[in-house]
């Protein structure tokens, strides 16, 4: 590096003397045409020293202006060919020539100086914007691998939580004795076996994220009666006891929700389940949903004891129950669980008491942007 950078300064500096030579030779051979007067060049020197003074340092326009100096002198200034006394008028303009120089010089020394500033700090800036880059890139996929991380631990610990349902749905089923028609039992492993298989994809998703895509969550539109209707069935005999209701708004439109299948269905089965466990048996459920600003508000509502005002937010944290439901099976992850799967898809789930007794949860969730149609059209689909 010190090589390359002393071996430019020589070329720089050859360049320019003989430039100076040049221009010397060029008005020597001149100096005898009587058009040809010491102010030309005076100007043509004046341009030497900016030009050397804007390409190096300070050293190479300081000696321009000395050479530029004795060359006037020697050229224009009696006795010719020498170093000679000059005349008012003379000495006056080589004065100003030499302090225009040196001017010339301090100033294109300090333009060169800031220059070279702006330049590396420019280049700094750059530097320390891809480093910035580099730094938000790698926050955002640690971000992504912590909620992957987040939502995996979720899903296992949903998978502890509730695959005892379809497992024993699919072994009452199986049991010759439950007096359940062969096809219609058929049917019900079947489809509890998918839902099985679209829970362990799902698992496998978070499991690989950042190996493709590093897709999260597969949000898809679907029609929220068949969601509620495909929940209800999949709780199967944890509802045993309880006729469940569902109310949908009376429109000829079927609400249409942005969700993933697989985390939404869990969590109505988790709000299913708590409302069957805490209410008394033959009280029924009810489940609504409506349309609400954007929002499709899925309501399970129980008659069971409903929480305390102190218990509203802690049921939601993981292993923890409302003082009502200690007498009852279950460690306290089913409410954690689906609250973590909702706001994984930008929605939520919240608590507020039933009027007439008993508790509400809503599981909020983006409705679909797709344009609606009648229902008769979209179940065509």
């Amino acid at each position: 590096m010190m090589q390359s950078r002393s071996w430019r300064n020589t070329v720089v500096w050859g360049r320019w003397l003989v430039a100076w030579l040049l221009v010397t030779v060029f008005f020597n051979s001149l100096s005898d045409m009587t058009t040809i007067r010491i102010a030309h060049s005076v100007l043509a020197y004046l341009l030497l020293i900016i030009g050397a003074s804007r390409e190096a340092k300070r050293a190479l326009s300081g000696v321009m202006v000395l050479m530029g100096y004795l060359a006037v002198d020697w050229i224009f200034v009696p006795p010719r060919h020498a170093l000679g006394m000059p005349s008012d008028l003379d000495f006056i303009l080589l004065v100003g020539f030499v302090l225009t120089g040196a001017v010339i010089s301090q100033l294109m020394t300090r333009l060169r100086r800031t220059a070279e500033i702006a330049t590396n700090r420019a280049a700094e800036i750059e530097r320390l914007s891809a480093e910035r880059l580099a730094l938000e890139r790698d926050a955002a996929r640690i971000t992504v691998l912590n909620e992957a991380e987040r939502l995996k631990n979720a899903l296992i610990a949903s998978l502890a939580h509730d695959l005892r349902t379809p497992i024993s749905t699919i072994s009452l089923l199986a049991d010759p004795a439950s007096g359940v028609a062969s096809r219609i039992a058929l049917d019900r492993v079947g489809e509890e076996a998918r839902r099985l298989g679209d829970f362990l994809n799902t698992m496998q998703r978070f499991v690989f994220v950042g190996a493709s895509d590093g897709s999260l969550l597969v949000i898809e539109p679907h029609v929220v009666d068949d969601l509620i209707g495909t929940a209800i069935r999949s709780a199967g005999i944890g509802l045993v006891g309880h006729p469940v209701h569902v109310h949908l708004p009376p429109t000829t439109e079927l609400l249409m929700v942005d969700c993933d299948l697989t985390l939404s269905l869990q969590i109505l089965g988790n709000l299913l389940q708590n409302a069957s466990r805490y209410s008394p048996i033959g009280a029924p459920i009810d489940v609504t949903a409506l349309d609400s600003d954007g929002e499709i508000r899925i309501t399970v509502s129980d008659r069971g004891p409903g929480l305390a005002p102190d218990e509203l937010e802690s049921v939601f944290e993981p292993l923890q129950r409302g003082r009502a439901a200690q007498r009852t099976e279950g460690i306290g992850m089913g409410l954690a669980i689906s609250r973590t799967f909702a706001r994984a898809q930008q929605g939520d789930v919240l608590y507020q008491s039933r009027p007439d007794g008993g508790a509400e949860f809503k599981l909020i969730l983006p409705a679909s942007a797709r344009i609606r149609a009648p229902q008769a059209e979209l179940r065509a689909l």
